[in-house]
């Protein structure tokens, strides 16, 4: 089947294949197909928005996108079929013995090889063991969902997969329901030629709930860490912030994200929606775990410096920050601490000496790719239990400082700063760190930024970067549109 394929006809013809026919029968031979709780079927369609297809697909309250516009990658998938749980400080472990035992029993078929074909599971952790807040225990303290139907768009192909529950059920009504499930998500995507989305400007934020005295809170956690830093317990730890800002209507994600992919084409831009009120969205530039063919890429992202209105001052502003003893200090502790922790599972771990410069829309961060050669049998789930939290938003030594976190910032982070992302049943996958995000529920959105915080650090500069690092989702609330369908 060419990758231009897509009426509801070619699918019919595609499934009448010799191997799609061969592996429905097998089903009823195979042990493994007889014991099978899902079929999962993978066929390259006509290029589709991946996110116009999750704004189309209103039935479901569970969502979820990831995209990466620089490396044309996206992915977006609706619904809920199954879901991996755990909680505690074993939640890493738990996950990948749940997915092990899933693999058995799901059966599945893809038309095109692929590493993004087939089932995968979207997720993430929480920061913390165990996820308490109010509203962020409703994602749990690890928690993936294996959809009803996943869009993936990888350069230029586009990938459907659909699951189904197999039950008791016969091959003739298998093979009718996964006819009747294509045609209804290509009749959802040829509503894209008839729909038109509108929008009218409103004015969106009613107020910023942060109070005169956050500042000199955050004076005074800055000073605490710093005494603590002092006294030898640690040499650097993270703090985050958080403000609340409330909306006249219900916050639309998925136009926040349309925004926020547009403004930021080198960040992951993420959306995790768990009910019609509760989102986690943002835009984050920092790669935690890229897990392909026993090689593993990651990356040191710490030091930051705002970007300059006009070349030259962006040019100075670069070399202040290549030139900072504090920033080169802190990204020191993320790189070196990324290196030991992924030592033990490697045969080689290599990254450049000098770190380079990234350049996002309103920030510029050292930043220090990593590459490690992984040995055989290990698994993503241990690499980033490993890896999290980084220094770059825990800090250094990291079992020395994390626990002082909580104690200091007065928060729950849930999610914010913790690793979120895709695996397969084949142990690929990609997690970033939640960085540069908001938790939404309703019309409310609460934002979160961090610094790290070491031995002369200043309170203020560092206020300063943190409202540096709220912009981006406070640029994409403030962008928002009301929109509808007509």
């Amino acid at each position: 089947m060419s990758t231009d394929s897509g009426t509801p006809t070619e699918f019919i013809e595609t499934l009448d294949s010799k191997a799609f026919t061969g592996f429905l029968q097998n089903l009823s031979r195979d042990k493994k197909g007889r014991d099978s709780k899902w079929i999962s079927i993978t066929l390259p369609i006509a290029g589709i928005d991946p996110l116009a297809a999750l704004e189309l697909d209103d039935t479901r309250e569970e969502k979820f996108y990831w995209d990466h516009p620089e490396e044309n990658t996206s992915i977006s998938a609706a619904g809920k079929i199954a879901e991996l749980k755990a909680t505690g400080s074993n939640r890493f472990q738990e996950i990948a013995d749940a997915t092990r035992l899933l693999k058995d029993q799901i059966s599945a078929y893809t038309a095109i090889q692929h590493s993004m074909a087939g089932p995968l599971f979207l997720g993430g952790y929480s920061f913390n063991d165990h996820n308490i807040g109010r509203v962020w225990n409703r994602f749990g303290a690890a928690r993936f969902v294996l959809p009803e139907w996943m869009l993936v768009k990888s350069g230029h192909l586009h990938l459907l997969t659909l699951v189904i529950e197999k039950g008791d059920k016969e091959l003739h009504d298998i093979y009718q329901e996964i006819i009747e499930r294509f045609t209804d998500f290509m009749n959802l995507a040829g509503s894209l030629q008839n729909s038109r989305r509108t929008t009218k400007q409103r004015s969106n934020i009613v107020c910023t709930l942060q109070t005169p005295d956050d500042k000199s809170h955050w004076v005074k956690k800055v000073a605490k860490a710093k005494k603590l830093i002092e006294q030898k317990k640690f040499e650097k730890i993270v703090l985050a912030r958080r403000v609340t800002i409330e909306s006249r209507c219900p916050l639309d994600s998925t136009v926040m994200i349309h925004n926020l992919r547009q403004k930021y084409p080198g960040c992951y831009n993420f959306l995790i929606q768990v009910d019609s009120e509760t989102s986690f969205v943002g835009a984050t530039p920092e790669r935690l775990a890229s897990f392909k063919q026993g090689t593993f890429l990651t990356e040191g992202l710490a030091g930051s410096i705002s970007r300059g209105k006009t070349a030259t001052e962006d040019a100075s502003l670069e070399q202040s920050l290549m030139g900072s003893k504090k920033d080169r200090s802190e990204h020191h502790f993320v790189v070196r601490a990324i290196n030991d922790n992924l030592k033990p599972f490697s045969e080689s771990v290599d990254h450049p000496k000098i770190p380079q410069i990234k350049k996002l829309n309103n920030v510029q961060h050292l930043f220090t790719p990593i590459s490690a050669s992984i040995k055989s049998g290990v698994q993503i789930h241990q690499l980033i239990q490993k890896l999290h939290p980084t220094p770059a938003v825990g800090g250094f030594p990291r079992d020395e400082a994390t626990p002082h976190i909580q104690e200091i910032e007065q928060i729950e982070r849930g999610w914010y700063s913790a690793p979120i992302g895709w695996f397969n049943l084949n142990g690929c996958g990609e997690f970033a760190v939640a960085i540069r995000s908001a938790l939404l529920e309703n019309n409310k959105a609460y934002l979160y930024a961090g610094c790290g915080i070491v031995s002369d650090s200043d309170a203020e500069k560092e206020w300063s970067e943190t409202l540096l690092k709220f912009r981006p989702m406070m640029d994409a609330i403030n962008q928002l549109e009301e929109s509808y369908y007509d």
